[in-house]
């Protein structure tokens, strides 16, 4: 199976493709998977920030002056930990992670990254990306590892940035306990939640099913994220599955968190995630 070096926006770049799907991993951008590709013609499924990677200043007026590049990347939790909560920093966001073994067969391709040190968080954190053969599916491994000299406590928070309009699934439990975790979110309607890029919201719920799907309007089909929920575990916002609508510029997130893990010096966690294209949602 195909792994291959690339460029996007001048960057250098590895592309990973099985004929049903193509990702396209940025290491300058801190590991970043910018294109998630599927159908004739390949359309990219992740929202990205074409005039600032392009070269043009600027960044997302919700969050001071962070760059906002799109795609999917993780970052540290919970955000009020952070050295400034109202801006991520560029030594979690705008760094070059390592390339630390690629391999390829005939059966799957994968590429591990890892990123530097995050000096005020203790940690590091690294990404294994795998296609297999002849699937829709893409299976993403998050770890973090304490490379400080004493216990550190974070969660993975895994960020995709997807095209608005559009809707998104929850469990249906989920849905119950859904809650607004910033301004006031719509209601679900036929177990749907309506993104459109027009107001600032986020809501969020712990979900025991581990599972969310997205579908911006022109997509054939959902993409579906399935994770391990570890409900019964402290989450950050006491959340494993949020949803952020964002409005200048407008796009959505769908976000997935782990567990708070207490991690001894040298110790890792790892949390496996698998992405799908499944049939269509429902419209609400």
């Amino acid at each position: 199976m195909p792994l291959a070096h690339t460029t996007f926006f001048d960057r250098p770049a590895y592309h990973l493709s099985n004929g049903a799907l193509g990702l396209t991993v940025v290491p300058a951008l801190s590991g970043r998977i910018m294109e998630l590709k599927t159908g004739k013609p390949a359309q990219n499924h992740l929202w990205i920030n074409e005039p600032l990677l392009g070269g043009q200043a600027g960044g997302d007026p919700a969050f001071g002056g962070w760059k906002n590049w799109g795609g999917y990347k993780t970052w540290l939790a919970p955000q009020s930990r952070w050295p400034d909560p109202t801006a991520q920093s560029d030594a979690v966001d705008n760094v070059e992670w390592e390339v630390i073994a690629q391999t390829e067969a005939v059966s799957a391709a994968s590429l591990s990254l890892r990123g530097p040190m995050i000096s005020w968080g203790g940690v590091c954190l690294g990404r294994q990306i795998t296609v297999r053969s002849k699937s829709r599916a893409v299976s993403i491994r998050e770890t973090i590892t304490n490379g400080s000299s004493k216990p550190r406590t974070w969660a993975v928070w895994a960020v995709a940035q997807f095209p608005v309009p559009g809707h998104a699934a929850f469990p249906p439990a989920a849905i119950k306990a859904a809650r607004a975790l910033h301004a006031a979110p719509p209601k679900f309607r036929a177990g749907q939640l309506r993104f459109d890029g027009k107001e600032y919201w986020k809501v969020g719920a712990l979900s025991a099913e581990g599972w969310a799907q997205y579908q911006a309007k022109p997509w054939p089909r959902a993409f579906r994220v399935s994770f391990p929920p570890h409900a019964d575990l402290p989450h950050p916002d006491d959340c494993n599955l949020e949803a952020w609508n964002n409005t200048r510029p407008a796009y959505m997130e769908l976000e997935w968190l782990g567990p708070l893990v207490t991690l001894k010096p040298g110790e890792s966690w790892a949390m496996d995630t698998e992405w799908h294209f499944d049939s269509p949602t429902r419209r609400a």
